[in-house]
């Protein structure tokens, strides 16, 4: 379970990464790695939260 929890949020970070790259250009050249690494960490962040946890299904919505 944790490692397939591990690999579904290393999928969504990778999916994230064109994005955060281009709104990095926003802002200096010595900040950007500091800010990529705490945008990736915010991210894994919420992706822990219980909201994110239990997610209802498909026939959840019928119940």
């Amino acid at each position: 379970m944790e490692n397939k929890y591990n690999e579904e949020t290393l999928m969504i970070i990778e999916n994230f990464i064109p994005k955060i790259k281009q709104c990095l250009h926003q802002t200096s050249f010595q900040e950007r790695e500091d800010l990529e690494q705490e945008i990736k960490l915010k991210i894994i962040e919420k992706l822990a939260t219980k909201e994110f946890q239990d997610t209802p299904s498909f026939w959840d919505f019928f119940t």
